[in-house]
């Protein structure tokens, strides 16, 4: 017979942890429902390339370096405003680097991480250089 008596306070006990009804409304208070974690999203890769092509520029002028000169004026982007940007850049005697629209004028886009850096550049040139630039994102 105490077998049994125990048996029922058990649960009795069992019964009043289980959802006590709220005081205030009498109405029984949810359980709380543990919810897993999100799965982690996958990162994107982005790849900014850029092509260079020289338009205008001495002869004597190795293409070699005026295209790694131009690279590094883009090799700091990790992005690109719309997903591509064209523009020329001009190698002046002086040692300056000039940026400008394709077309001349003075509307275009012009990513902030190309003018980050010293618009200057090493190449000994008597006449202007010029390089028409384009750099492209894209995500993986």
């Amino acid at each position: 017979m105490n077998v049994v008596w125990g048996w029922l306070l058990g649960l009795a006990l069992l019964s009043g942890c289980a959802a006590a009804p709220d005081r205030a409304t009498g109405a029984a208070s949810p359980t709380p429902v543990i919810q897993p974690p999100p799965p982690a999203a996958k990162p994107t890769v982005t790849i900014v390339e850029s092509s260079v092509m020289l338009v205008d520029c001495p002869a004597k002028l190795q293409p070699k370096q005026a295209k790694e000169t131009i690279t590094g004026l883009v090799e700091g982007c990790s992005s690109v405003p719309g997903g591509r940007a064209r523009f020329v850049a001009v190698l002046e005697p002086d040692g300056a680097v000039t940026i400008t629209a394709p077309d001349g004028s003075t509307q275009g886009t012009i990513p902030i991480c190309v003018l980050s850096h010293k618009l200057k550049h090493k190449l000994a040139i008597k006449k202007p250089c010029k390089v028409d630039v384009q750099i492209e994102e894209t995500a993986e």
